[in-house]
């Protein structure tokens, strides 16, 4: 009996260990579906290893397999990880869609833990190539994971924005954009410093003919956040 309540507690350990939650992302892009495998589910949230698989919305044909080693993301109070492929909603997936770099192509940012600033989201991206197939960018991935949380995409000015924190009092918005060879170069800045009472410095910097134009201004704190 002994011997058969060991067998029963390791097979049980091994099963729960090899358990697998899905989930279904059929809303966050145009072009693609995707198919969710995480490792864990626990009070409504989702960690750990995962393996994500893009499809063609149009064709069902399946495009790419990613793998993350921290892909996180959160259940309403309504969803059961258990029933098995279950759907998340259109802002809930640890998947961010977009045309990354303004060459037309949709490109894909996987959450992978939580290790910007201030524990913020961290993202692996990758690009779209040819073959339908992804590659992952370095550039765009260490903005992701670096900064407060995914960057920002401006399409009209073809730029890609991060931000930055420092305590209470120190923001900064940093842009960048493509040069020779699609690398990124910084071309804005702009710092918001309120450590004095009652006072937001704020100094901008623009590329200007290979130059950084600084500019330094004061306001008066309640007349620049209000306006």
């Amino acid at each position: 009996m002994k011997n058969l309540i060991i067998f029963c507690s390791i097979l049980l350990i091994a099963n729960t260990a090899k358990a697998q939650f899905k989930f279904l992302a059929n809303n966050s892009s145009n072009q693609y579906k995707a198919k969710i495998i995480v490792d864990k589910c626990e009070s409504r949230t989702c960690d750990g290893k995962a393996t994500i698989i893009i499809y063609d919305k149009a064709t069902d044909r399946e495009i790419d397999t990613f793998h993350s080693e921290d892909l996180e993301f959160g259940l309403t109070e309504t969803q059961d990880a258990k029933l098995g492929w279950l759907e998340l909603g259109k802002y809930q997936t640890p998947l961010i869609f977009g045309d990354f770099n303004f060459d037309g192509l949709e490109d894909i940012a996987i959450r992978n833990g939580n290790k910007g600033a201030y524990m913020s989201p961290s993202y692996d991206v990758y690009l779209a190539a040819a073959e339908n197939k992804f590659v992952l960018n370095s550039e765009l991935t260490k903005l992701a994971s670096e900064n407060l949380g995914m960057f920002d995409i401006d399409k009209k000015a073809q730029q890609v924005s991060i931000h930055q924190k420092d305590g209470c009092c120190f923001d900064k918005t940093i842009n960048y954009k493509y040069g020779n060879k699609n690398a990124l170069y910084e071309d804005s800045s702009v710092i918001e410093d309120s450590s004095i009472a009652d006072y937001v410095t704020v100094i901008t910097q623009k590329l200007v003919d290979g130059k950084m134009k600084r500019t330094v201004q004061k306001f008066k704190m309640k007349d620049y956040y209000n306006q």
